[in-house]
């Protein structure tokens, strides 16, 4: 994966996985650093396997036995001198924590995070995510609880509903990040 917003979406997806119904997605730039939080209300992760999580060989999948999403960001994140922390609790949930300096030549573009925020609630319309941005001056904070509130009893993958979040978004985030 070329851009953060990938492994954004790959990390969001892990928690989707495991049950999360309220996902928080944080994502903090400024001069110095560029700071990622991903915390979600999922089943939480085994401590045996939370020692070994960014072991690419480490994974609860049945499929599989490789997990490169949360080793291949480590990587990344490494790459540029930065720091990934995962802290779980089992019935808990699982926060992931990422942070990276901001003007390293190995960081990867962010990518479309409008693209990414959207594709997200489009396909997940049944859990509450909450999007908190900051880039430099810029802020975005973004709750599809309090969507869903302002939309009754329209769906939140309503057709409608995804035309005026894709707006939505592009006219709030549009730049920031790609």
């Amino acid at each position: 994966m070329k851009e953060i917003s990938l492994h954004i979406l790959d990390l969001v997806e892990n928690s989707i996985s495991a049950g999360a119904k309220n996902i928080l997605v944080e994502i903090m730039k400024d001069s110095k650093f560029l700071r990622i939080r991903i915390k979600d209300d999922g089943k939480g992760i085994p401590e045996e396997i939370l020692k070994e999580i960014k072991n690419p060989f480490t994974t609860t999948r049945k499929t599989r036995r490789v997990g490169l999403g949360i080793s291949l960001f480590n990587e990344i994140v490494g790459s540029c001198g930065g720091n990934l922390e995962i802290k779980s609790k089992l019935g808990e949930g699982t926060e992931l924590v990422a942070i990276l300096p901001a003007s390293h030549l190995d960081l990867p573009p962010m990518g479309n995070i409008s693209g990414t925020i959207y594709a997200l609630v489009a396909t997940c319309p049944d859990i509450d995510f909450f999007f908190k941005i900051s880039f430099d001056d810029k802020n975005f904070e973004f709750s599809t609880k309090d969507l869903k509130a302002e939309l009754g009893e329209i769906p939140i993958n309503h057709p409608q509903a995804l035309s005026f979040l894709r707006l939505y978004l592009e006219k709030n985030l549009g730049g920031i990040g790609i």
